[in-house]
Formats: structure tokens, C-alpha cells, sequence
């Protein structure tokens, strides 16, 4: 692990004290059917910020959109075609791609012919496309289900009850999933309720549920490597299972299913391949989830032990489902910190990406990712993948900082020519570049600052800054290996930065050092790369305040050069449309829905229960620009809550709810 010291070495991840608890976010129980298990996957979509969930309830075949921040339903995806098998529709996973998989259950034995199926959907708005359907042994696969990789580089594992063997399958780069291989499981089951790969086709952790089976890891080939202890999360009952990579830490999170809880399991391998494991909180750090309104869970019991996980990198919370209780998210702030500031950063530490969590990931761009993060004294950018140890000393990394947003001091001119750069996206007033190495090391580079006619830089006062002295402005560093990283730390003192200003916009890239040369990665990423470019996106933070996630498009912004917001890391919004509203609310029998159309657009109004069932469609048609106004009749329906969504050119814009009283 290399250091960078400044003043002293402070732990930077804080773990919460022994009374930190999981707190809900948000509890849905639209999709839960009390009487019958019919809800029992869903998977987080990134790309979307959405929650996927498939779904049999009112016996249809339904895959259910959520909004991530909200629990509320705000749409469907197609399901065209999907049928067949014990359940035409059982679980469903994201790629880190995002491309979606969804699978049935097939339990030949009870079903026979049954084939075990899944489906492609290249986004959330496609057709689903069969890519696999196939015998998978006599018995039952689909109980669990994973995919883990991209491109033709997937690999997909499902398993079910009483069997002695998880199917290992993959993408065959022509469009379609091929079987690849059994592993025999250590005990019976040992994958019925969840599969968790670490990496494609590497080692896999297994839970069993019901079975006496512990959450266990075992290798690509089922030899067993790990189990997790009794004591820590119970082999009796555990259902689902999550492993997660947060900064330092490795951690494996299950449900466990019959009193309806969560628990999340540390652990640590030596370099003799020892593993060892603690609670991650306290040993009462099991949240009990949002239990259905008015049922008593005891009466009712989780027959199946149905559950599953998967982590929201927007808010640093687990979402959760289990069958009879609850969709639900609850937070992991109150268990290890993952919002900026950073507040106990003294230090820059560099191994692997430990200093950036998943909510700080803002961007990819040419096979490279940035992040970003800040403290009270610093501001963090890290960029993975071939970064800046370069044998041939021919790449730079430059990030420039506008601190005055609105005002206009600052050049768009860079103040070198690398990649032959033609314009920055705003009026930058520092701009940071540093130098490439052979090797992993502190690296070493040239502050520039307008000085309102030209740019200065920092050997100007006889010194460049070497980045294990955070006096000189900035702290920086690079290493190579399977976790390649340079972090670039801005220090928010007289010779970085500075320290006057409230908001601040950002972009970085890399380029050969000649002019002549090419611009190799940009962020955010719809900035061209190439020779002679010119940049027309950035980042933009309005403040650098608290609690915030990177990620999350509310705290920063992507904006074009024009200063328009175009919210990138949330494709799925359309700015220039807008739904307005209606009235009245609550409404009996009749409401008007209001929405804005900057331009022509395919438009589609649908209404939907709170169960997500589909009852009416008002508009799915061409429409001219301008305020339109629809009206839904309500007469023929029950009293409750109905949800509106509107989608111009295939985008959903967005959803709103209105109440029905009679």
C-alpha cells in the first residue's frame, strides 16, 4: 500500500460505532401478494437508476419499473413472448454492460419438458430477445440467478432446490448463451437462494436458504475456499446473497428470509488465503424490514425463504425484496461512509481503488473510468484502466477547475497543446497536468492559473509540484497492475485551487503530449477524443456540501458549454419535455393531466393502479409542441391511488400520482 502523508495518517472509511443500524428509505408493498409467492426478483439498474422487478402477481407476466430514490412504480417492461416453463417469469439481473436478463423457472420434474429460458433486452425499453432455451438437468434451475461481466464476456449461473450442481453458462459473441459447464456444489442446495459472483467465471459465493447450507465461496470449479460462520449469519434461514466490494472492505450481505432481516458479514483474506470473518456493525446490526401493513409475519412465514439483494450505487443502500414481506431500501451511511465530503481524509492511499466507492464513479470514456470525491481540504479525481505509467513518457493528464462558474475570468484555451485541444467547455481558471511514469510512483506535473491575460504555471516560481507534498497544491500519485489508478488530488490552498468559491465546474482528459497527437480519454465522456477537439461537456458541483453522492445527477451535474444541464448519468429523463401535473387531485371521477412538449415527439400517457396493472392508455400517438391537457376518466374504477407516466420518443419523462376518492 503506498502513502501519500500530509501532516497525519488518519483512517479515512469510518465504520460506525456499535449502536449503527440499518435505516429503511423506503418500503413498497404494492408488488407482494400475501398469499401466494409470486414476487421474488429484482435487480438494480445503473444505467437507469431504476429498480427492475418481475412479477406473476394477478397471474400476468410483468416486469415492473421502480424508481430507485422512491419505491413508486412508474412503469412496465415488454414482456411479449415470454412464456413457458413451471414459472414463465421468475428473476431477472443487470450485466455490467446493461443489458438485462430474465429468466424462468424450470422444474422439469413437476413440469415435464419443461426448458429452462432466459431473455435478452438490450435496454429497458427493447423487445425481449430468447437467447437461451434448454434442458438444464431433470430437476429445477432458476431458484437463483446471476450474470456477471459484458459484451461476449458474460457469464450467467442459476441453480435451484435439492440440487447437487450449479449451471455455469455464457454469451457465445453470436447473440445467444450457450451451456459452458456443471460445478458440483459442496452440499445439496448450497446455490437454491443465492449466487453472487466475485468476477466472470472466478470464484462464487453460494447461499442455500433453507437447506442447512451456509453462505459459503467456492471457486470457479465448486472447491470450496470460505464459509461463512453460524455465528455470523445462520445456515438455518438465510436467503439471498450480495457480495460487495466498498473501499477497503469485502462484504457479503444476506436476508435472512424467515424473521425477515438483513445481515452483512465482513471479511479479510490473508496472503496464505486464510479468510476471516466479523459483523460489519455490531452483532445485532440485522435491520427487521418494513413488515406488511397489518400482517403478522409468524401467522404468514416465508414458506420458500424468497429474497434477494442488490446495492443502489447512487445512495449507498441495499435494495431488498423478500417474497411475503416487502420491496425495500435501506441505507449502509450509518455502517461505513460513503458520501463526500470524506471528512477524516489526511491522506492519499492508493491500493486498488480504495479511495473510491461505487457512489463516486461519474463517468467512462475510451475503457477508462473517473471518479470523484472531496474533503474539507482536498478534491479527489481518480481515473482507472491504462492511465499515466507510460514507458514512453507520451501521456499527460490534464483536469481543469472553473471556480466561478458564472463569472467570467478564465480562458477556454489550454495552456498546453497536448492532443492539439482546441477548446476547454468553460473558462477555466486552474488547470492541473500531470506527467507520465515507467513506473508506480508519486508522479509530478505543472499547476497553471490565469492571471486574467495568460496562463502561469508553477515553474514560474522556480518549482513544479511532486506529488507527495500537498504545500505544492497538489497530491498525486499512479500505480499499474490489475488495479491500475491515478488519483489527483487538488489541494484547496494558495498554490492549488484556492479556497474562495462556493460551486465549481470540472472536466479532465488525457493526451499525448505533442500537438500532433491524439486526445486518448475525456470526461464526462460525450466530449470527443482525437486530434485538434474541442470539448463541449463538464462536470458541475453547486456546492461542495454534505452527504452528497457523486453519482447521483443531483449533486453533480453534466452541462454543455452553452451551461445547459443535459443530466447524462440519467439518460432515461428527457429535459426539453415535461409533466406538469393534474388537477384536481384527489379528483372524483374525472382528472385533467398536464404535460409540455418542446418539440414534435411520439407520445404515450399510460395510468396504472398501484399494483402496477395497466388501466388505461390516454395518448400513444404524434404530437405537436407546445402544453397539452388530456383528461382521465375515473368513473368505472375503485377509490385509490393511480400513477400517470409520460414517455415522448420511447424516453419515460417522468411519473405522478393522483388520488381517486368517490
Amino acid at each position: 500500500m503506498k502513502k501519500i502523508l500530509f501532516l497525519c495518517t488518519i483512517v479515512f472509511l469510518v465504520i460506525s460505532s456499535a449502536s449503527a443500524k440499518y435505516v429503511v428509505n423506503w418500503a413498497n408493498y404494492d408488488l407482494i401478494d400475501t398469499g401466494n409467492d409470486v414476487t421474488r426478483g429484482l435487480a438494480y439498474n445503473p444505467q437507469t437508476d431504476h429498480i427492475l422487478v418481475p412479477s406473476r402477481i394477478n397471474d400476468e407476466v410483468n416486469i415492473f419499473i421502480l424508481e430507485a430514490a422512491t419505491g413508486d412504480t412508474i412503469g412496465r417492461m415488454n414482456t411479449e413472448g415470454i412464456e413457458g416453463g413451471t414459472y414463465a417469469i421468475n428473476l431477472i439481473d443487470v450485466a455490467d454492460d446493461g443489458f438485462i436478463y430474465v429468466c424462468n423457472l424450470s422444474a422439469p420434474v413437476y413440469t415435464p419438458s419443461s426448458t429452462f429460458k432466459i431473455y435478452e433486452y438490450q435496454n429497458e425499453s427493447a423487445t425481449p430477445v430468447l437467447v437461451f432455451d434448454n434442458v438444464l438437468d431433470t430437476y429445477r434451475m432458476g431458484d437463483a440467478f446471476a450474470v456477471a461481466g459484458s459484451g461476449n464476456d458474460k457469464y450467467f449461473y442459476t441453480s435451484g432446490w435439492q440440487m447437487t450442481e450449479l449451471s455455469v453458462l455464457k454469451d457465445n459473441g453470436s447473440g445467444t448463451v450457450i451451456f459452458d459447464k456443471y460445478i458440483t456444489l459442496p452440499i445439496a442446495s448450497n446455490a437454491r437462494h443465492g449466487i453472487s459472483p466475485v468476477s466472470p467465471g472466478g470464484s462464487i459465493w453460494i447461499n442455500g436458504g433453507a437447506d442447512n447450507a451456509a453462505p459459503a465461496l467456492i471457486s470457479a470449479n465448486g472447491d470450496p475456499i470460505a464459509v461463512i460462520p453460524d455465528s455470523l449469519a445462520s445456515s438455518t434461514g438465510t436467503s439471498s446473497i450480495l457480495h460487495l466490494n466498498l473501499g477497503l472492505y469485502d462484504i457479503v450481505c444476506v436476508t435472512n428470509a424467515f424473521p425477515a432481516t438483513v445481515r452483512s458479514v465482513k471479511y479479510f483474506e490473508d496472503i496464505l488465503g486464510t479468510y476471516t470473518f466479523d459483523f460489519f456493525g455490531e452483532n445485532s446490526d440485522s435491520l427487521a424490514l418494513a413488515y406488511y401493513d397489518g400482517i403478522n409475519y409468524t401467522i404468514m412465514n416465508n414458506t420458500n425463504a424468497t429474497a434477494v439483494l442488490d446495492y443502489d450505487s447512487r445512495r449507498h443502500s441495499l435494495i431488498s425484496l423478500v417474497g411475503y414481506n416487502s420491496i425495500a431500501s435501506v441505507s449502509l451511511d450509518s455502517l461505513i461512509k460513503a458520501s463526500t465530503p470524506r471528512d477524516d481524509i489526511w491522506t492519499v492511499t492508493i491500493d486498488g481503488m480504495n479511495d473510491f466507492f461505487p457512489t463516486d464513479h461519474v463517468g467512462s470514456s475510451n475503457g477508462r473510468d473517473m471518479f470523484l470525491t472531496w474533503s474539507s481540504g482536498k478534491f479527489f479525481t481518480g481515473f482507472t484502466g491504462e492511465t499515466l505509467i507510460d514507458a514512453a513518457f507520451q501521456n499527460r493528464m490534464y483536469v481543469a477547475f472553473d471556480l466561478d462558474p458564472s463569472g467570467t475570468e478564465g480562458s477556454t484555451t489550454p495552456p498546453e497543446d497536448a492532443g492539439g485541444v482546441q477548446a476547454l467547455p468553460f473558462k477555466a481558471d486552474v488547470v492541473i497536468m500531470t506527467d507520465s511514469y515507467s513506473a508506480e510512483d508519486y508522479m509530478i506535473g505543472e499547476v497553471y492559473k490565469w492571471n486574467g491575460s495568460q496562463w502561469e504555471d508553477n515553474t514560474a516560481s522556480g518549482w513544479d509540484y511532486r506529488g507527495n507534498n500537498a504545500s505544492q497544491g497538489v497530491l498525486a500519485y499512479s500505480s499499474t497492475g490489475d488495479t491500475a489508478l491515478t488519483e489527483i488530488a487538488a489541494v484547496m490552498n494558495d498554490k492549488g485551487i484556492g479556497t474562495n468559491y462556493t460551486d465549481i465546474s470540472v472536466m479532465a482528459y488525457m493526451a499525448d503530449k505533442d500537438a500532433s497527437d491524439d486526445v486518448i480519454c475525456a470526461f464526462p465522456d460525450k466530449n470527443p477524443i482525437g486530434n485538434g477537439v474541442t470539448f463541449d461537456h463538464y462536470y458541475y458541483i453547486p456546492e461542495l456540501g454534505t452527504g452528497m453522492y457523486p453519482a447521483d445527477p443531483a449533486y453533480v451535474q453534466v452541462k454543455t458549454s452553452a451551461g445547459t444541464s443535459v443530466n447524462d448519468q440519467n439518460q432515461h429523463q428527457v429535459k426539453d419535455f415535461r409533466l406538469i401535473g393534474s388537477y384536481p387531485n384527489p379528483f372524483n371521477p374525472a382528472a385533467k393531466i398536464v404535460y409540455h412538449l418542446s418539440h414534435n415527439a411520439q407520445v404515450k400517457i399510460d395510468v396504472f393502479d398501484i399494483s402496477g396493472r395497466l388501466v388505461s392508455t390516454l395518448i400513444d400517438s404524434k404530437q405537436t409542441a407546445g402544453e397539452k391537457t388530456v383528461t382521465f376518466n375515473g368513473a368505472r374504477l375503485s377509490s385509490g391511488v393511480y400513477v400517470y407516466c409520460l414517455t415522448a420518443n420511447h424516453k419515460i419523462i417522468g411519473s405522478r400520482k393522483m388520488l381517486l376518492v368517490k
